[in-house]
């Protein structure tokens, strides 16, 4: 490469002291100065330019990074917590639908039990109907422990009379007769319970010649212990009866029918 020349114009004396020549402007005039000299620097050459061969990058940095290299893997395990989940919620819904069937057995034997002991442990009918005049009768009913030595509770059964007019029930006045129908007894044995009623009917039905058709309904509560704590069953009983009314006589009643004696008040009849 051939050499060539700088020109260079400063006011800095410094870097002027540098140059192999130097020159001054004096009013105008361009004149040669004896400025003292520097120690020139070696003078530079201009060539191609060296590049320095780079350190190889370690062989980390160089494998390329592949778009979704690590997705199959998330996958993999976004499916095992998946699984994992599922088998979890499995075997919990396994053990809820085993323990409400357990519960739902339980329930059905304790209500089995409940219902034994209020329907077969327990007798209960019409002991007797006593006529009061004037249209006024007392029945008494009964109810008995055939189960065996364990006491039966029950709440005093709330008892109706029916008389039947046509093809329909007529209701007709009826209230407890004394204490024992109302409250809890304990039944160990035989417990009664005696009730009044007025059964002045006009136009009842006559199944049996100059006899009202009637209906005893009770309902009561029966539990095998005092202090009951769910284990309560409802029972209900109807008892029929045919029932001399107070304004025939017997005259009457024994034209149609044959008795041994007096007419009966009462007639007991299977239930129906």
């Amino acid at each position: 490469m051939r050499a060539f020349s700088l020109v260079l114009v400063t006011h800095d004396l410094e870097l002027a002291k540098r140059a192999q020549r130097s020159y001054e402007m004096r009013q105008g005039t361009l004149a040669a100065t004896g400025l003292p000299k520097v120690a020139a620097e070696p003078q530079r050459r201009f060539g191609p330019a060296r590049i320095r061969p780079e350190r190889a990058a370690p062989a980390a940095a160089r494998a390329p990074i592949r778009l979704g290299a690590n997705l199959w893997g998330g996958v993999k395990a976004f499916l095992l917590a998946a699984a994992v989940i599922f088998a979890a919620i499995l075997a919990a819904d396994v053990a809820i639908e085993k323990y409400q069937a357990m519960r739902v057995r339980e329930r059905s034997a304790r209500i089995a039990a409940l219902q034994h002991l209020a329907l077969n442990r327990l007798r209960g009918d019409v002991q007797s109907v006593i006529d009061l005049g004037d249209g006024r009768y007392e029945l008494t009913t009964y109810l008995q422990n055939v189960g065996g030595e364990e006491p039966i509770y029950v709440m005093a059964p709330d008892m109706r009379a029916y008389v039947q007019v046509g093809t329909l029930w007529q209701e007709v006045p009826m209230t407890p007769a004394d204490d024992s129908a109302s409250g809890v007894t304990k039944i160990a044995g035989k417990q009664t319970y005696r009730y009044r009623f007025d059964a002045r009917v006009r136009d009842f039905a006559q199944l049996l010649p100059n006899y009202m058709h009637v209906r005893f309904s009770g309902t009561m509560l029966v539990s095998p212990s005092s202090r009951p704590n769910g284990d309560v069953f409802e029972r209900k009983d109807n008892y029929y009866a045919y029932l001399k009314p107070f304004d025939v006589a017997d005259e009457v009643v024994l034209r149609r029918m044959r008795f041994s004696g007096k007419p009966p008040v009462w007639i007991p009849m299977p239930p129906h």
